[in-house]
């Protein structure tokens, strides 16, 4: 009875936040990497939610996006050891270029060579924000304050801004 009830929630919890979190991975890695990342981290929680079946979040949403981040950063660590497999330039956008959209998909790589040239913290400022979390909602998942949080992200935000212009200024 119990594991029905964790099945429910979790049908529920999934429904409402993948297309944010398929949102979230492909803004860091594509695409084509996103969909697996979603269901890879859902599968994570799955496990930990059948293991621990007393524990429900606080904030569903916080601890999802909070399991996303360390799976962008395991993720990320494995790109470095295993490139081969991990090529954002040649394959993230691969199967939608057209002669027409060229110049949205150059602007995509170069938002993300700039995303991927900032610190670790600095990013996951930036897209934690972009996702739409507030101050609040970050600083609680990052374990700093509320205006850590904006002073921060306003640093990593004229960071990611003049790593935009150099990469543009070099296409």
């Amino acid at each position: 009875m119990m594991e029905n009830n964790i099945s429910a929630t979790f049908q529920k919890v999934y429904e409402t936040y993948a297309p944010d979190l398929t949102s979230y991975f492909s803004i860091c890695f594509g695409p084509s990497m996103a969909e697996d990342l979603t269901q890879q981290l859902f599968l994570k929680q799955w496990t930990y939610q059948i293991a621990h079946p007393h524990f429900i979040p606080q904030n569903w949403r916080a601890w999802l996006f909070k399991g996303a981040i360390n799976l962008k950063n395991d993720t990320i660590r494995w790109m470095r050891y295993l490139p081969s497999f991990y090529n954002l330039e040649d394959s993230s956008f691969s199967s939608s270029i057209c002669i027409d959209d060229t110049k949205e998909h150059l602007q995509k790589l170069t938002v993300r060579k700039a995303l991927f040239q900032l610190k670790e913290r600095e990013r996951d400022l930036l897209l934690l924000k972009y996702m739409g979390f507030d101050s609040e909602e970050i600083g609680k998942m990052l374990h700093i304050s509320a205006s850590a949080v904006r002073s921060r992200t306003a640093t990593a935000k004229k960071h990611f801004e003049k790593l935009l212009q150099t990469l543009e200024s070099d296409r």
